[in-house]
């Protein structure tokens, strides 16, 4: 088929930089094309060419739903459909486009994706060895050979005693032996992988399955209760395993290791930063197909699709991992986290106390609510949970930071000081433990020496930080050298030229220096951006004052 070279210039982009580029010239808006008609080819080709540059390749495949004839369009198609795991769409539009190349990235993903469903396994080790070259597929080449050698055995009533001394091999092949072998056979290899401390999660679960299978409880409670992290529900777990409908306490299917597999390959892209999100999405929506119920997929294109903006489709893929999943407690923490950053206080709330008495003992939601509490200046209810979670081991420097705040603003200051003190011994330069007790000395005029030498310190790690110039403007305020004071509050007000706080400060300098005008501007001007009554009545009598 011929080559239009606008696409592949295009597709070429989106695997070398990722879906998610800054269209800098492209002053549009979602619903400028969300009431377009598309009516024209051109017309098509720009909307859906304006969706997968957002990551969105979902509302990419409404717009072309109808496109059969317009090559450059078809292609457009193709690859919207392989990034959103519309595999079998995928195989249509190839066969309308007469697109075989044996060479093409998006022919052989496909054909390997469709083949390896149907349980054609030889030739998807034949396509998977074709791409092994672009892609990660070397394992899974590795991981098919295995398969198929063991099956052949097994065909011929040919397999062989396992030798039991041979017990280095890693969990993926494991779980194949497992389809082969009898479960207490391969124990010594379970014990092997027992031992390494760099399991994924994913791995920890599988080698959970396995030694419950084996009734091995010590070791399966084991990795619930010490190795997995808290964003898991291990009270559940532990209680709900066997009786869960999951994929990792049955006997692990050929599709359910090479769907997990495939994750791990998208997780590691990822991490790495060494592939586009497309690349990624790729890879997690081939997981899905191989495996519905791999819940892990599903929330790792969630987190994509969030850090794209996407809010609909992250919530969408979130919301398929079923209320009884084990990744049910991580979704929901991710779907907290989103409702907080969109300002959706209401549905934030109710999903918070839902999640709080459904796991009123994980670290986590613990956490979350005690920061709910503060952000709803309940110091108290918060201070106990902080202090609850501290008891239990919790020594973060995020979590004694925000006790420390609750002390200060139930008037502890001395024990929020000795807090603070000590994360700072721990971390010399954990900047905003250093800016707020730097502050708070500043405010409560106490040693503004030492304080001076906090506030340094921390912006040695982040010199633009406006907030941290805003300290230090106000330490040296408060040690009367006013005009050192202007200077890094100029300098923080123009890198947050909205804060009320630093306007108020810029302000109050200004009178200090005999400038009055100036200091009534800026008195003005932060009443703007001030929603505190408190603070809005204490601006307010400084500018009757000087009127």
């Amino acid at each position: 088929m011929k080559k239009i070279f606008i696409i592949t210039f295009y597709l070429f982009l989106f695997f070398i930089t990722g879906c998610n580029i800054e269209k800098k010239n492209l002053n549009v808006t979602n619903n400028y094309y969300a009431n377009t008609k598309y009516n024209s080819a051109s017309g098509q080709y720009l909307s859906a060419n304006y969706s997968i540059s957002k990551g969105d390749v979902f509302s990419a495949n409404k717009i072309l739903k109808s496109q059969k004839e317009d090559l450059t369009l078809l292609d457009l198609k193709l690859f919207s459909n392989i990034v959103s795991g519309n595999f079998e769409a995928a195989e249509s539009i190839h066969k309308i486009s007469e697109k075989t190349e044996e060479n093409d990235f998006l022919f052989n993903i496909t054909q390997f994706a469709i083949n390896f469903k149907k349980g054609n396994y030889q030739n998807s080790l034949l396509i998977a060895k074709k791409t092994e070259n672009n892609l990660d597929f070397n394992k899974i080449s590795s991981l098919l050979e295995y398969w198929i050698y063991l099956s052949e055995l097994k065909k011929k009533n040919n397999l062989p005693n396992y030798d039991i001394n041979n017990f280095q091999i890693p969990i993926y092949k494991l779980m194949i032996l497992e389809n082969f072998y009898n479960t207490s056979k391969l124990v010594k290899i379970a014990d092997y992988n027992f031992k390494i401390t760099s399991l994924s999660n994913i791995d920890l679960l599988f080698l959970a399955g396995f030694y419950l299978r084996l009734n091995d409880i010590k070791k399966f409670e084991e990795i619930i209760k010490n190795r997995l992290p808290y964003n898991f529900n291990k009270d559940y777990l532990l209680k709900k395993f066997s009786s869960l409908d999951n994929i990792f306490y049955k006997k692990i299917s050929f599709q359910t290791i090479i769907s997990s597999y495939l994750y791990k390959i998208a997780y590691n892209s990822n991490i790495q930063n060494e592939k586009s999100s497309s690349y990624v999405k790729i890879f997690l929506e081939m997981s899905l197909y191989f495996c519905s119920d791999m819940d892990v997929s599903k929330y790792s294109l969630a987190e994509l699709y969030t850090l794209e903006k996407s809010y609909d489709i992250a919530f969408t893929k979130l919301n398929s991992i079923e209320t009884n999943s084990i990744f049910s407690l991580t979704s929901n923490l991710k779907k907290l986290s989103i409702l907080k950053n969109l300002g959706e206080n209401k549905s934030y709330q109710k999903l918070l106390f839902e999640q709080t008495n459904k796991s009123p003992n994980n670290t986590l939601i613990l956490y979350e609510l005690a920061n709910f509490y503060k952000s709803q200046n309940n110091y108290k209810k918060a201070l106990t949970i902080y202090k609850q979670l501290i008891l239990n081991g919790n020594t973060s420097s995020r979590l004694l930071l925000s006790y420390a705040i609750c002390l200060d603003k139930l008037d502890k200051w001395n024990e929020a000081k000795q807090v603070l003190l000590k994360i700072i011994k721990n971390n010399a330069y954990d900047t905003y433990s250093l800016n707020y007790l730097a502050y708070s000395m500043a405010i409560k005029k106490q040693d503004l020496d030492f304080a001076l030498s906090l506030i340094k310190k921390a912006l040695k790690v982040e010199p633009n930080n406006a907030f941290f110039l805003d300290t230090l403007g106000w330490i040296e305020f408060q040690r009367k050298d006013y005009n050192s004071s202007l200077f890094f509050l100029e300098k923080a007000i123009i890198l947050e030229p909205t804060s009320s706080e630093i306007i108020d400060h810029l302000g109050d300098c200004y009178l200090m220096l005999g400038r009055i005008n100036e200091a009534k501007y800026e008195w003005k001007k932060a009443l703007q951006y001030e929603k505190n009554t408190h603070i809005l009545n204490i601006i307010n009598k400084k500018i009757k004052k000087y009127e």
